[in-house]
């Protein structure tokens, strides 16, 4: 798959979540009304849309977590071979960076040290 395709439907699987977390904060908030409807009649007491919704922040999260599965679909496009594994890779994209960045060997790859191999139980490492 070339890597544009990758970055879109990684992208994409970052939309995904975040329409998932969006429908939840709407269904609590539909859910807080029913509440309130059923205690009461009076339609001045239910709870107000803006306390489970906050545009600014929400909206940044979004393009955060795209982003997130656009650089997912990118990172991971040669590995990659279908648009379903794409969008998948881009929706874990959160978890899939950050267990890929405490991977002590891309650490040091960072660092510019090389990792060196763990020694087998009971074997001595001499050094000279």
């Amino acid at each position: 798959m070339e890597w544009s395709m990758s970055v879109t439907y990684g992208a994409l699987g970052g939309l995904v979540v975040e329409i998932v977390v969006f429908y939840g904060r709407i269904a609590t908030w539909q859910a807080a009304r029913h509440r309130a409807l059923s205690r009461n009649r009076r339609r001045d007491k239910l709870p107000r849309f803006d306390k489970y919704i906050d545009p600014p922040s929400d909206a940044l999260a979004a393009l955060t977590r795209i982003c997130l599965g656009a650089g997912a679909g990118w990172l991971f496009a040669p590995q990659l071979t279908g648009a379903l594994a794409t969008v998948a890779v881009g929706a874990s994209a959160p978890a899939l960076l950050r267990q890929l960045g405490s991977a002590r060997t891309l650490q040091a790859a960072i660092a510019g040290t090389q990792a060196e191999p763990a020694a087998p139980a009971g074997e001595e490492v001499l050094e000279s």
